[in-house]
């Protein structure tokens, strides 16, 4: 697997991952915050450490992977987009709060958007990070630093979501064999 951003890529080698490009933002993951030309792997001294890569994703100036079913993200923070609970970036990965609307959840795949975050588990969406168009689909306009769940109440209230895409003002769902924006 692959994921492109805006100027870093990320792909998925031997169950661990690997980013090179841009990386002042540290969205390499690998502790140092410098552009890189090469494959590098991302820091698997902390919290990635024996666990198995299953899906990764680059945003704007941030990279997010899925490890035994929780959530990591790494880079650029300002807008909540590390998921976290804090708005400090960071240059390894740190792990989505997994408390509160993912308490008890598994995490199967991950979609980092410009300047927010969304993944499935459990087959619902959960999103963080900048929400000024409501790409967050909480029916807010509220930025949030830790993960919030799909309204409810909205159309795909009952539907069981099976993939999520982050873009950049806006998120889109595969919910029981339809799309929704």
């Amino acid at each position: 697997q692959v994921s492109v951003g805006q100027n870093t890529i990320c792909t998925i080698a031997d169950l661990q991952a690997y980013c090179w490009g841009e990386g002042r933002s540290g969205q390499i993951g690998n502790g140092a915050g410098e552009s890189v030309s090469t494959p590098t792997p991302v820091s698997t001294l902390g919290l990635l450490s024996g666990k198995t890569v299953s899906d990764i994703s680059v945003g704007g100036n941030h990279a997010c992977a899925v490890a035994d079913g929780k959530a990591y993200c790494w880079g650029a923070n300002s807008n909540g987009e590390l998921g976290n609970g804090t708005t400090t970036s960071s240059n390894s990965p740190v792990e989505v709060t997994s408390t509160g609307v993912l308490a008890g959840k598994t995490i199967s795949s991950i979609s980092a958007g410009s300047n927010h975050t969304c993944v499935v588990a459990n087959f619902a969406a959960y999103c963080w990070g900048y929400n000024g168009n409501g790409q967050l689909g909480n029916g807010t306009t509220t930025s949030s630093n830790s993960p919030v769940e799909f309204s409810s109440t909205s159309v795909l209230a009952g539907k069981t979501i099976s993939a999520i895409s982050a873009g950049s003002n806006h998120t889109c769902a595969i919910a029981s064999s339809a799309a929704y924006c």
